[in-house]
């Protein structure tokens, strides 16, 4: 059974046809990719799932549940949580801190709980701090934890961006342009990383990605957008011998 459901999706800005008529079904386990040439529509796949913006007409279901007029907090609430294409942490909190706010929905005391304080309360912030050290330590930042976020390395940057959306627990997982910026070393480090957080963390896993190195790398199955309309689906090898998808990239027919 589909986890995400895109029913003949179609978004429109103006008169510009961002996309059009798009169909994608998502498992629970899935590592799917999203590629196309620059300007494709991809990242407005990602901000429609999300509720940035409204479709235009078609539906977006996530488990069986229809997301139209969802705000975006509403969306991660369910169960879906994003990374950026460009990279969006707070300035003023360390890495310890941007993950503990995105392990606020978590929270179940109020504000006379924290004023009083019982054990209860307690509790709760102790197994914050063990889920906070426990993610940290899989992706390698617990000696960072101390350290401003946005102070760090961009591919360190990246994880702990990664880290912050998988701390909301997410069913969904999406990615965007994950390895951008990075050197081939932290790419191939990503790579791996990647394939255990479906694992670990048991959500599917939707990337956008421009590195082709990176998605047919680890991408089980992979669609391909060109101006909006989705023009290929398939498994890596289909897709890198499909003649309209190397005639996007190149600009003529194979």
């Amino acid at each position: 059974m589909s986890i995400l459901s895109l029913q003949n999706c179609s978004i429109k800005f103006g008169g510009l046809v961002a996309v059009s008529d798009l169909c994608l079904e998502i498992e629970a386990d899935d590592l799917l990719g999203l590629i196309g040439p620059n300007g494709a529509g991809k990242t407005t796949v990602f901000n429609f799932i999300t509720g940035v913006y409204q479709p235009t007409s078609g539906r977006v279901v996530f488990n069986g549940k229809d997301l139209a007029g969802l705000k975006p907090h509403q969306i991660s609430a369910l169960g879906i949580a994003r990374t950026f294409q460009n990279i969006r942490l707070f300035p003023s909190l360390t890495v310890y801190e941007t993950v503990q706010v995105a392990l606020r929905k978590n929270i179940r005391y109020g504000f006379m709980q924290a004023v009083v304080r019982p054990n209860s309360l307690f509790q709760q912030e102790r197994e914050i701090n063990e889920t906070i050290k426990e993610i940290l330590n899989f992706f390698g930042l617990l000696p960072y934890q101390r350290e401003m976020a946005t102070a760090l390395p961009y591919g360190i940057q990246r994880r702990v961006e990664i880290v912050r959306a998988l701390a909301t627990k997410p069913r969904l997982l999406l990615l965007d342009e994950p390895a951008a910026g990075m050197n081939p070393a932290e790419k191939n480090e990503l790579m791996g990383l990647i394939g255990q957080v479906r694992e670990h963390y048991r959500c599917a896993v939707f990337l956008i990605e421009h590195d082709m190195k990176v998605v047919m790398g680890i991408c089980e199955r992979i669609a391909v957008l060109d101006y909006g309309i989705k023009i290929a689906e398939g498994i890596p090898r289909e897709i890198q011998n499909n003649p309209k998808v190397v005639e996007a990239y190149l600009g003529e027919k194979a």
